[in-house]
């Protein structure tokens, strides 16, 4: 990790996709959020890359819960978690399993 903090690349990769996420994720960037893990994956392992955006992706999470906190759809809610349940499951068995190489190819078939 230390080698990524002297690499040029990994700034130049990093930040646009931090901004992506980050106006994505406020309702401004459309559908470009998505990006975000493909282009750090440029620079280093898929699995890093995703690890440095998780905890900017909680912290914008925990904004937006206080700031809509009490106005939710329950309906919407209970029709949403089990997806949410088995995406997580999922994304860990995927991660947990599966070779380096293999989660590149993933996340380059799900940015086409």
């Amino acid at each position: 990790m230390s080698g990524l903090l002297l690499d040029p690349w990994f700034y130049a990769a990093a930040l646009p996709a931090v901004i992506l996420v980050g106006l994505s994720k406020g309702g401004f960037g459309g559908a470009v959020g998505f990006v975000g893990v493909p282009l750090m994956a440029l620079t280093m392992p898929p699995v890093q890359a995703a690890a440095i955006l998780l905890p900017i992706l909680c912290l914008m999470d925990i904004v937006s819960v206080w700031a809509w906190w009490g106005v939710y759809d329950r309906k919407m809610l209970v029709d949403m978690m089990p997806g949410a349940v088995i995406g997580i499951g999922l994304g860990w068995l995927t991660a947990a399993l599966v070779t380096e190489e293999a989660v590149r190819l993933i996340v380059g078939a799900v940015a086409i």
